[in-house]
């Protein structure tokens, strides 16, 4: 995995090609790097942070997000006073693992590659599309990728929704949908497939978040094809989400609020005052598209998106060269798991002959004997607002206090975030525990994950309790969030007495017989 680099060249065939790429310096070695954050106490200077659409400041020296890989700092060389101008350098001697290094260059390296997949997501619909709905000219007209940044437990805002103008909480929220998309005006003809959805799921955060607050979605089409897509609809429905199918001429500021003028399918002309307008807007190509199209000579359809058969959606005009997500067309997440799921499929027929040939064994450490004293971490997980939003998870956590066995316990706003996961093989060799039980999401999804930790730190990966708070708490006692904490607790503790017996299970191998 190289991060932070820029496709060059591809030359050869399938089977064969050569990828030149060059290697942005990070300025900070990520393996002496222990993402502890001391160095960005000490930068001197502030810029606006990208990943949190400019609603916060960051540093130049910064790192995106909990769950960023690698989970290591990086110097913006833009912002960096020490790369643009020579001078300051503050962070070098206060980072104790010497990990900040200012004599990094960019690195080109060939790497031989059978097979290249295309997925660089895709691009933004340009301010100038949005300016006839106010945006950039009043602070209460946001899109729904800054609304969405403003929802998440984890945002800047840590899930409160308020305006921008006095940071009042809103009474009237509007969502206006196909901005940007299904628009002749900016050339998108086409709809984004995905901005229906967001919007409903939008409009039900912030339902959560005050169940008072008046929504209205105004659509042209409500497309919401995908399984169960229609009964998430139903459900804001349900919650108070209103829908009006009508066509938005404008937004305009009006005495301390908004107003909205739009038309309904019957010729009427209607206005309306909101207290906050949403724009949903639409999904473009990625703006470099045109720039990866001649570096690998695929070909572009006439909306800049990679351009595949109807009958076989993911190849492109190039032979070993395949597309996933949405550079082959605007697609909402489902979709875009299952395009790179067979997209995986595709190449490892490509490469059925070198198959097996570039193998790395991963080495473990010695299993540690197991104690007769039994010592247990119990490990909570936030999981952002999944969880978090519904049960009190440092009750939960507080809860284990004392229990048989028990001699740690924290909580974490991501266990499977790669800094979490780091933390949790350190708390496990510190405290010396042999059985760990984690409280958080679905062990179907991230129990091998956890698995594999234990291994990491000497342990037996079976001396793990997953408890699903997330499914079977948070999800399904959404309205009942006292009840929905006291079965947590509940299912903690029933975690924690089923560790203090468990054994440690030795892996085996079995013959097996080649036919059926």
């Amino acid at each position: 995995m190289i991060t932070n680099a820029d496709l060059l060249a591809l030359d050869g065939k399938p089977g064969d090609f050569t990828v030149k790429v060059r290697k942005r310096p990070r300025y900070i070695d990520a393996d002496k790097c222990t993402a502890c954050g001391l160095c960005t106490q000490y930068c001197p200077k502030h810029l606006s942070d990208a990943y949190n659409e400019g609603l916060s400041l960051t540093r130049p020296i910064h790192i995106d997000y909990a769950q960023a890989v690698p989970a290591t700092y990086y110097i913006d060389p833009s912002a960096c006073m020490s790369v643009q101008h020579d001078t300051c350098q503050i962070c070098v001697p206060v980072c104790q693992s010497h990990a900040i290094d200012f004599s990094q260059q960019p690195e080109e390296v060939e790497i031989k590659v059978g097979a290249m997949v295309l997925s660089p997501g895709f691009g933004r619909i340009d301010d100038a599309t949005l300016e006839k709905y106010s945006y950039g000219d009043h602070p209460d007209v946001v899109t729904a990728v800054e609304f969405e940044r403003m929802t998440t437990a984890s945002g800047p805002f840590l899930g409160e929704v308020k305006c921008f103008s006095d940071g009042r909480h809103p009474k009237s929220i509007a969502f206006i949908q196909c901005v940007g998309s299904r628009d002749l005006g900016c050339n998108n003809g086409y709809c984004s497939s995905v901005c229906c959805m967001y919007a409903i799921k939008e409009a039900m955060v912030a339902k959560e978040h005050d169940p008072e607050v008046d929504i209205t979605v105004y659509y042209m089409d409500i497309r919401t094809q995908g399984k169960e897509f229609d009964k998430a609809r139903e459900r804001a429905e349900n919650m108070g989400v209103k829908f009006v199918r009508a066509k938005v001429a404008g937004v305009t500021p009006w005495e301390n609020n908004l107003r909205l003028t739009y038309s309904t399918l019957d010729g009427k002309h209607e206005f309306k005052p909101y207290d906050m307008v949403v724009l949903s807007v639409g999904l473009e190509a990625p703006k470099d598209a045109q720039g990866i199209a001649d570096i690998t000579g695929i070909e572009l359809n006439r909306y800049d998106f990679a351009k595949t058969d109807t009958f076989n959606p993911l190849k492109t005009s190039v032979e070993g060269v395949v597309v996933a997500g949405a550079f082959q067309g605007p697609k909402d997440i489902p979709e875009s798991v299952t395009q790179a799921s067979a997209t995986a499929g595709i190449v490892a027929g490509m490469l059925q002959q070198q198959r097996g040939l570039g193998i790395v064994h991963k080495s473990y450490p010695d299993e540690k004997p197991m104690d007769e004293e039994v010592r247990i971490g119990v490990f909570v997980c936030h999981c952002g607002i999944n969880i978090a939003s519904v049960v009190d998870v440092r009750k939960v956590e507080d809860s284990v206090e004392g229990m048989e066995g028990v001699v740690y316990h924290t909580d974490s706003l991501y266990s499977c975030s790669a800094d979490a996961v780091k933390t949790l093989k350190d708390r496990i060799i510190e405290h010396n525990l042999n059985r760990v039980v984690i409280a958080a999401c679905s062990p179907r999804t991230h129990e091998p994950l956890f698995q594999e930790t234990l291994k990491d730190a000497g342990l037996n990966r079976c001396l793990i309790e997953m408890v699903n708070i997330r499914d079977q708490c948070s999800w399904v006692h959404a309205g009942e969030p006292e009840a929905a904490t006291d079965k947590s607790q509940d299912l903690v503790r029933m975690a924690v007495a089923k560790a203090r017996g468990m054994r440690p299970l030795p892996e085996q191998t079995v013959p097996v017989t080649p036919k059926a």
